[in-house]
């Protein structure tokens, strides 16, 4: 990658526009272009230099913000993809058709899993981009916590050689410390089964359960994201590192999660329309709970304490189900 690298980011959600910024100062001489789909908030940002839910922080003027995909990836040398799952693969396929058979490096900084197919984020990118290499940017990364420069380290997990190792110094930097993986499934199957977990942490929260059962919330919901990323090709041991247990811990415990908070209203016995509502972005482990519950069963891995999170969330189940979960019986 040259030294004057152009970089396209698709999407102006929090992270998306942090890590515009990060990118925009920790690289030698970039032009950061940062695409987003709703024509108003694209409007806004540009305007203010500022997002609404991250307090204190300004997108720096050399950074482009436009709703024009074509344009917003003209001579990108860098595509990060920061999207709801949701619209991954439209977006994706969009960008396939304005690219016009160019193959820029793909880092996929989203988690989730794809409703239907079931397949992460990157091997969506990978599916749409076709000949692209594709990278996987994850771990533990409030992008509030980023963009106020509290240290963060996170996971790149994609091919090896040097194209890895240019893409590590490129993010690495500020804020982010990054390390280097080869297990991509295994890395975007732990940043979106945590979310589901992260669930399952806050319904305890509501629910007053104490530190003590969300321990072992913690470390059943653990062997359930091994087995799980196991049995769908990646590595068991990927859970111990950045993008599953470090992931874990941090949206399982902190206020900043909008997962836990999301399951806390649950435990305290909203529905999960209204924790919705209450809720300003977009909460992943909705979707997430859906798809891995189904990917359990396609493969067979037994996952009770996904299980029930997915009960709650979308059978109105009781928010006991995931004490019962656990083999807590009194409850």
């Amino acid at each position: 990658m040259a030294k004057d690298l152009r970089i396209a980011v698709l999407g102006a959600g929090m992270w998306g526009s942090v890590l515009s910024q990060h990118l925009r100062r920790c690289v030698r001489r970039p032009t950061v272009t940062l695409w987003e789909y709703f024509p108003a908030a694209a409007r806004a940002l540009a305007r203010t230099r500022r997002h609404p839910h991250i307090p204190g922080f300004r997108l720096d003027d050399s950074i482009g913000v436009t709703t024009d995909l074509r344009g917003a990836l003209q001579g990108a040398e860098l595509l990060l993809a920061v999207l709801p799952s949701g619209f991954m693969r439209s977006t994706a396929a969009a960008a396939a058709r304005a690219l016009d058979g160019r193959r820029p490096t793909v880092v996929n900084a989203s988690k989730g899993i794809e409703a239907g197919s079931l397949k992460t984020m990157g091997d969506v990118l990978a599916e749409e981009l076709r000949g692209a290499a594709v990278y996987t940017l994850s771990g533990p990364s409030f992008a509030r916590e980023v963009a106020r420069g509290v240290p963060t380290q996170l996971v790149l997990a994609g091919p090896p050689g040097a194209g890895a190792a240019r893409l590590q110094r490129l993010f690495d930097g500020g804020a982010l410390s990054v390390k280097l993986s080869r297990d991509r499934k295994g890395v975007e199957l732990g940043g979106s089964l945590k979310n589901v977990l992260a669930i399952g942490a806050g319904i305890l929260d509501g629910l007053k359960a104490g530190a003590n059962t969300k321990a072992a919330l913690l470390v059943h919901g653990m062997e359930e994201m091994g087995r799980l990323i196991a049995a769908s090709g990646g590595r068991r041991e990927t859970i111990y590192g950045f993008a599953g247990l470090g992931d874990l811990i941090a949206t399982g415990t902190s206020g900043e999660s909008r997962n836990r908070s999301f399951g806390e209203k649950l435990g305290a016995g909203a529905g999960a329309v209204r924790a919705q509502r209450e809720i300003a972005t977009v909460v992943e482990g909705v979707s997430a709970a859906h798809s891995a519950y189904a990917l359990a069963r396609r493969l067979r891995v037994r996952v009770p304490v996904i299980e029930a999170v997915h009960g709650v969330v979308h059978r109105g189940r009781s928010a006991t189900t995931v004490l019962k979960a656990l083999g807590f019986r009194a409850f």
